[in-house]
């Protein structure tokens, strides 16, 4: 059964992959589920155990393939699953999870290469070092890890995608704009969220349990600005490119309530923002606009300032 055909009062039983899932405690004192889950077409809904055992915490976590039965209700304007009985898919059910995880559409090694490629072609030997050091240490990890929990690009190898898509903006741009090191664009642009790695808790499947003791008290942001400063130091890199290197991370998210403390104070670091969001929110639109039929609105999305999306019906 799947869920973009689902309607409010109509019983389900099928396959969905669990994406997210939280346990909370309840105002009577029981444990619940709450869940996104996804079919194999990736159409998402939100999901509800109540009632739960302590062994179906250990049993039913992020990353897991289930089979459900359940009931559709409405809640806050949006269907969601409240499930009666699930458990795990066992061989008799015929069914793949990799049919179930949403990946990048671009090969793993083409991307790696791709983004190998450009350090390789840096002309600042201390960017250079930085850069492949830091990013060489992750590559491993990379090819799986999302970019996010709920937001753009979670899905598997999701940050790798999103560091792959902006450097190819960031190519276009740099051209445009003669005054812009490249070098330190680039560099900027391939570092400033492979903190997160150390923010959050994901497996193979790019799944996120949960974020990191670290990610909760300090963010990617700052991690990243420490692991700048220690591997600059261990390299003796110049202290001007590490200086610029650390302000483009520090204020890639560009206002104060959105983790960033100062605000981008040179063209590279400017143009690094702008970047980001442009590859955020074009990867939002597409995603939510898939999942409308032509000539009709998307639900509205909070990622996106809370608007609905309309869908164009000619090509």
């Amino acid at each position: 059964m799947k869920i973009k055909s689902v309607q409010k009062g109509q019983n389900y039983l099928g396959f969905l992959f669990i994406k997210s899932q939280m346990t909370k405690t309840a105002t009577n004192g029981s444990r619940y589920f709450n869940m996104v889950l996804n079919d194999a077409n990736f159409d998402e809904i939100d999901g509800k155990k109540w009632d739960v055992k302590p062994e179906e915490e250990e049993i039913f976590t992020n990353g897991k393939l289930v089979k459900i039965k359940g009931k559709v209700q409405e809640f806050n304007n949006r269907l969601q699953l409240i499930v009666e009985k699930m458990r795990l898919v066992d061989e008799s059910d015929e069914v793949s999870i990799n049919d179930f995880i949403e990946t990048v559409p671009v090969d793993i090694d083409e991307m790696l290469g791709y983004i190998n490629d450009t350090i390789d072609d840096f002309t600042n030997a201390d960017i250079a070092a930085i850069t492949s050091k830091i990013f060489s240490d992750q590559t491993e990890i990379l090819s799986y890890f999302p970019a996010a929990k709920k937001h753009h690009h979670a899905i598997k190898g999701g940050l790798l995608y999103h560091i792959y898509s902006m450097l190819r903006i960031g190519k276009s741009l740099a051209g445009i704009y003669p005054l812009i090191n490249r070098d330190l664009l680039y560099a900027g642009i391939i570092l400033h969220d492979i903190g997160k790695i150390n923010e959050m808790v994901s497996d193979e499947n790019g799944s996120v349990s949960d974020y990191t003791p670290e990610g909760k008290l300090l963010g990617h942001i700052t991690q990243e600005i420490v692991e700048l400063e220690l591997v600059g130091q261990s390299l003796g890199a110049d202290p001007e490119v590490l200086m610029m290197l650390k302000h483009m991370i520090l204020s890639h998210h560009y206002q104060p309530e959105f983790g960033s403390p100062k605000r981008p104070m040179f063209p590279e670091a400017e143009l690094l923002h702008h970047i980001d969001m442009i590859d955020a929110r074009m990867y939002t639109m597409e995603q939510a606009l898939n999942r409308v039929e032509p000539g009709s609105f998307t639900e509205a999305n909070w990622s996106l300032d809370g608007i609905s999306l309309y869908r164009r019906s000619f090509l």
